[in-house]
């Protein structure tokens, strides 16, 4: 019987990749796009307990309909809802709905490449753009930065497709890419100005007609947005106001730029690291050594490729400079098409050649990132004691506070108010899988109404490590009205009873004992 040789078998695959075939490129840029969703989806289920803190706010928004949310425009929401709807609300939905949305970016990302370079060059483009950590690690998520990945890649296709075609509908479509951007983060400006630069310099739109496109563009994305807009008005503006003061006013100094581009560095250090190790294979060879600029012409769109590679870090370094605080996870969706940059720095010596090795590269770059992820969370942080969202008892709190809860047969638990974290965990792993009023505000958990609580009770959650920052009158308010107070004790780690946690607990009484189904 013969043994099973995954090495020997990625071997024999990549010796067989033809440069020519442009069938066997399309299964093969398919192929790897799901590797990539499925493996990181299989990572996350084996290696963490709770998601990311983001992950579970998405959670709780998308308990009510609407076209907006405290923070945020509601694509992300929605998109994590279509996935509860389907699959049901759970952590583990979170991961597969943060890799279907890297997926998706990077189907995209290949039918850019094909516009603009060969299909081998394409699927070394996917796979380039794949190792950047936003599109791996980061991708587990679905925070409103990483849910940008897709909709700024349609956006990026729009663009170059309308540019390319000049028909009012493809202008049209631009229009409403651009909405769904802004409906999923205000940041995309970002883009919109580097690529209306792009716009503006392209000979292809110095005439009328291509004027006129710009405007079918505007008009269309202006009235996808009215719903959006009706929503800010109704609602006094949140997400404006959360964007003010998470842009701040305040000047950074050049060490904080230098500290932004640092981090971003760290993003793209696989990628980084692959180029290398590309053209040392290619040197070992003898293949003539390339300029720091790399290859010229290794696109027909080199205008194109070099805005969307430069353009927001260097907007976004500016602006930091003279005017905005900077946030490192404001970068998240500037590397979607990266991989076409890099291709300056694939020899074009021997394209099957550089096919293979690219394939090969970012194949084992990512499986080892990725084990290397799944050690790190899933046994790591415990062994040494660390702790990480990741390996939160988000399992053990559900059914501790479950047991609180059906001590009295109270009735099923429909309400419970906090702090984002513990009163999100609380509700996604409770098995009423309870409504959420956010830091006691009824604003932000508007299909929670003051009769429902009076009618069914609620249970209020805080985290003992934080009481000591003052809470706001909403959880005052809430708070006087429990008559039952508690708490619950658990451990930070899987292994051993090592960084305790303590969650306080109180609780507001239905009105009577079965009052509430």
């Amino acid at each position: 019987m013969s043994v099973f040789n995954p090495i020997g078998s990625i071997k024999t695959f990549l010796s067989q990749l033809d440069a020519t075939d442009a069938q066997q490129l399309r299964r093969v840029t398919l192929a790897y796009i799901a590797l990539h969703a499925v493996f990181w989806f299989f990572i996350a289920m084996v290696s963490h307990t709770a998601p990311h803190k983001d992950s579970i706010e998405e959670l709780f928004w998308l308990q009510h309909f609407d076209w907006g949310y405290p923070k945020f425009g509601p694509i992300g929401t929605w998109w994590v809802h279509l996935f509860v709807v389907v699959f049901g609300r759970a952590v583990w939905v979170t991961y597969l709905a943060g890799v279907v949305n890297v997926a998706l970016m990077l189907i995209v990302v290949w039918r850019i490449a094909l516009l603009i370079a060969t299909p081998a060059r394409a699927l070394m483009a996917v796979v380039l753009t794949s190792l950047v950590i936003y599109h791996n690690v980061n991708g587990l998520q679905v925070s409103s930065n990483l849910m940008q990945l897709f909709p700024t890649a349609l956006f990026l296709w729009a663009v170059l497709l309308a540019v390319r075609n000049q028909n009012w509908w493809r202008w049209a479509l631009l229009g409403i890419a651009g909405a769904i951007c802004l409906l999923t983060k205000y940041a995309v400006g970002i883009w919109f100005a580097v690529m209306g630069i792009w716009i503006l310099l392209d000979s292809r739109m110095h005439n009328r007609r291509a004027m006129m496109g710009i405007s079918i563009a505007m008009i269309a994305g202006a009235l996808a947005m009215i719903p959006h807009i009706e929503w800010l008005i109704r609602e006094d503006a949140p997400t404006l106001r959360y964007m003010q003061r998470q842009v701040g006013g305040q000047v950074n100094h050049l060490a904080e730029v230098f500290k932004f581009l640092g981090s971003q560095l760290g993003k793209l250090a696989p990628l980084l690291i692959a180029l290398v190790v590309i053209q040392l294979q290619f040197k070992r060879d003898g293949a003539p050594a390339q300029s720091w600029k790399g290859s010229a012409n290794t696109t027909t769109e080199e205008r194109y490729v070099s805005f969307t590679a430069y353009g927001p870090m260097l907007v976004t370094c500016v602006l930091g400079a003279i005017w905005i605080d900077l946030n490192a996870n404001w970068a998240t969706a500037y590397f979607v098409v990266l991989g076409l940059w890099a291709l300056r720095y694939v020899p074009r010596v021997d394209t099957s050649l550089a096919l293979r090795r690219v394939v090969g590269v970012g194949l084992f770059l990512n499986i080892l990132i990725a084990v290397s992820v799944g050690l790190y969370y899933g046994l790591v942080v415990d062994l040494t004691g660390r702790v990480a969202r990741a390996n939160y008892p988000a399992k053990q709190q559900g059914a501790l506070l479950d047991e609180v809860w059906d001590a009295k047969t109270r009735g099923p638990l429909k309400v419970v108010i906090g702090e984002t974290w513990v009163a999100g965990v609380t509700s996604v792993m409770s098995k009423d899988q309870p409504l959420v009023v956010p830091y006691g505000l009824y604003h932000q958990g508007p299909a929670v109404s003051p009769a429902l609580i009076k009618k069914c009770g609620a249970l209020i959650v805080i985290d003992a490590a934080e009481e000591s920052r003052p809470l706001n009158d909403g959880m005052k308010s809430f708070l006087a009205q429990a008559t039952k107070t508690g708490s619950i004790n658990m451990y930070w780690n899987r292994f051993r009873d090592k960084n305790p946690i303590e969650i306080k607990w109180a609780i507001i009484e239905p009105e009577s004992k079965g009052a509430c189904r």
